[in-house]
């Protein structure tokens, strides 16, 4: 697929009359937007190959499992939910999360009895809504920017839907175990 958008980016560029030097020029400007993300999911993976070879996700899991025991599907998953939302303010970009979170949460559904579909849903929930107000989102900060808004004006604009955005993500996280999603 990189080998065709690659493709096809030349010939757009020779389509419009472009020199090889603009045509190089463009494609670097392109990389820039970019690569932050890629750096990112680079080192997420990075760090899950750390956590793996040095068992670290074990331990993480095993006293994830230890302190859910008792909580039962609901809470669990709940809890889940809240995690992936928290992450999120701290790492925006949806790929790097998935990458360093869900090698994590998947065997932790495994262990308490919840289904991995769920701590997937879990996953894109605690991922999709906080992306409207989170000050490390850069699409956020750019159509802000675009809008002549302050983060500050926009956040005390927005708290009020994201709690309801939070009740409503709780409400699905919990009907997804209720009707045993798989």
């Amino acid at each position: 697929i990189a080998t065709l958008f690659f493709a096809l980016g030349l010939a757009a560029g020779i389509a419009n009359n472009r020199t090889p030097n603009e045509l190089v020029k463009l494609f670097l400007d392109g990389c820039k937007d970019i690569m932050s993300a890629a750096l990112v999911v680079g080192l997420a993976g990075g760090i899950i190959v750390i956590l793996k070879e040095g068992l670290v996700i074990d331990t993480i899991l095993y006293n994830l499992a230890k302190g859910m025991e008792g909580l039962g599907q609901v809470a669990t998953v709940g809890m889940m939910y809240v995690i992936q939302t928290l992450i999120n303010l701290i790492i925006p970009s949806g790929s790097a999360k998935a990458a360093l979170t869900m090698p994590i949460m998947a065997p932790l559904a495994d262990l308490v009895g919840v289904e991995r579909q769920v701590a997937v849903v879990a996953y894109q929930l605690g991922d999709a809504f906080t992306n409207f107000i989170v000050p490390t989102s850069g699409c956020l900060l750019g159509a802000l920017a675009a809008a002549k808004l302050d983060w500050g004006k926009w956040a005390k604009f927005q708290i009020k839907f994201q709690a309801v955005l939070f009740a409503f993500g709780s409400i699905a996280v919990i009907l997804a175990v209720v009707i045993g999603l798989s």
